[in-house]
């Protein structure tokens, strides 16, 4: 059950695993800040009877996503790689899965597919461009509660610096919940 846990988890991560396009930024902040990033911080999944916490590390290229997933005691529970290949599952003692994209692994890992398209441009506080979406905004103007595709992504913390990423944020959807710290941000 935990090794199901971490693959829905993952596989909803690299969902939104895209390159980036011009679609302008919903803060004001740089596009070329957008285009490749490391993402390290902590993530919790609430559904159901399943409850899952761990430490991601996710890089972030226009062409390759990489995502690890460890245990709170630093244990690799899963691994994640988009690339022009298609999508890839690693996942300790259980056959490697791949798929031609995040849809087609989450529905077969899983039996349904999660936020594949958003992901990506959420945890960067943008909705994801060639969707409609509602916005509220904070009074500095930026994201504090973006809704798009059936999905809720609540903004409950922004870094100090003058970065404007996100730092805490949770996206919701009918009875899942995926609470997401991000400790830090690398633009590379």
């Amino acid at each position: 059950m935990r090794a199901a846990s971490a693959t829905a988890l993952l596989a909803l991560l690299l969902g939104g695993c895209a390159s980036v396009s011009s679609v302008p930024p919903v803060v004001e902040v740089p596009a070329q800040s957008f285009a490749n990033w490391t993402l390290q911080g902590r993530i919790g999944v609430q559904g159901g009877e399943q409850n899952l916490s761990g430490q991601i590390r996710w890089q972030h290229r226009a062409d390759r996503d990489e995502l690890l997933m460890t245990s709170p005691l630093g244990q690799g529970v899963a691994r994640i790689v988009r690339d022009g290949d298609g999508v890839t599952l690693e996942v300790p003692n259980q056959p490697t899965r791949h798929a031609r994209d995040a849809d087609t692994l989450t529905r077969e890992a899983l039996g349904y597919v999660l936020p594949v398209t958003g992901l990506t441009w959420w945890v960067q506080a943008r909705p994801a461009p060639g969707s409609a979406f509602e916005a509220t905004r904070d009074a500095s103007g930026r994201l504090a509660q973006l809704k798009q595709d059936g999905w809720t992504i609540d903004y409950l913390q922004y870094a100090a610096d003058a970065s404007a990423r996100p730092r805490k944020l949770v996206v919701a959807r009918e009875g899942l919940e995926i609470r997401l710290v991000a400790d830090s941000w690398q633009n590379e």
